[in-house]
């Protein structure tokens, strides 16, 4: 592969993120039509981020994401840190990832989160973060397969299982849990926020409310209509699939909003890994829609503090 690294100018992103907390979440847009969000979203400036452009050879064009060094990089030559990748909602990268990255750089300048590199993907807008059925847009591939092997080749990263950590939110939700779920051996650590769609099928009912409109479209595209190929591709039944190993020290976080339109399914599904002997946190925040910044403002980092190992 072909690496490209543009390096970003660097500007305030605590206003943005004040912003933010206040405002209905950015990070579960509705899709268009088709998905036709870029495999090479433009750049975006704030402190400590960098954009990532490569030739990749699975989707056989350019793609790019964003990376968030942890704070004192610089100043810690020898230093190697661990990796959180955060995946966002539908609608495609580029709303999520000035906020995110402001989120979790403020997070890690107060302490209350390990320093950390911050990998934010690109899985365009409606991907599940999964290979769609006919091969045109190798979600997964892209980013199990590449990224992951770039960002360990290029930044002083902890190139072990132990250090990676795997998040994201409403489709990122999905996305974090079925990868989580399928390579255990790459993630110690899985944290579903705000996920879905997380039902058996995926019908009309399954799908988040603002995407009922384009449920026929999406299921088409990425799983060629096909229920069977969602099931084996969803949480669910990669979790069946791998239980035994996802028992083996696998660390599963959901949490949601008490007002979120998901909560049902989430509920749900935490149940369904109850029945599976599958070990795993469930919370359900008082006071929170389907609003990212806010489950983060009343979740706080406990979760991160405890699977992102800190390195001296």
């Amino acid at each position: 592969m072909m690496l490209s690294r543009r390096s970003l100018a660097t500007s305030s992103g605590a206003a943005v993120l004040a912003g933010l907390l206040g405002s209905r979440s950015a990070f579960a847009q509705t899709p268009s039509a088709r998905d036709e969000a870029p495999w090479v979203t433009p750049a975006v400036v704030a402190p400590g981020l960098e954009q990532v452009v490569f030739a990749s050879e699975a989707a056989r064009t350019d793609v790019s994401f964003h990376v968030l060094s942890p704070p004192g990089l610089n100043h810690q030559d020898q230093r190697r840190f661990p990796t959180l990748y955060w995946l966002h909602g539908t609608g495609g990268a580029t709303a999520s990832v000035r906020p995110m990255a402001a989120l979790f750089a403020r997070a890690m300048r107060t302490g209350q989160m390990p320093p950390a590199f911050v990998v934010l993907p690109n899985g365009l807008g409606s991907s599940l973060w999964c290979n769609s059925r006919d091969g045109s847009k190798p979600v997964e591939t892209v980013l199990m397969r590449e990224i992951i092997p770039l960002v360990d080749g290029r930044f002083r990263t902890v190139n072990d299982r132990s250090y990676r950590v795997i998040e994201g939110f409403s489709m990122g939700g999905f996305g974090a849990g079925r990868l989580g779920f399928r390579y255990p051996e790459i993630f110690a650590a899985v944290s579903m926020l705000g996920a879905g769609p997380l039902q058996g099928e995926f019908t009309l009912a399954s799908v988040a409310r603002m995407n009922r409109r384009l449920q026929p479209q999406i299921f088409a595209d990425v799983f060629g209509s096909d229920q069977a190929y969602f099931q084996a591709e969803s949480p669910r039944g990669l979790a069946r699939l791998n239980a035994d190993r996802l028992r083996e020290g696998l660390g599963i976080r959901m949490a949601i909003g008490a007002d979120d339109f998901t909560l049902a399914a989430n509920r749900d599904f935490s149940e369904y890994l109850s029945a599976l002997s599958i070990p795993h946190g469930f919370t359900v925040v008082p006071g929170v829609d389907h609003n990212a910044p806010r489950l983060f403002d009343a979740l706080g980092f406990d979760f991160h503090r405890e699977v992102l190992p800190a390195i001296r």
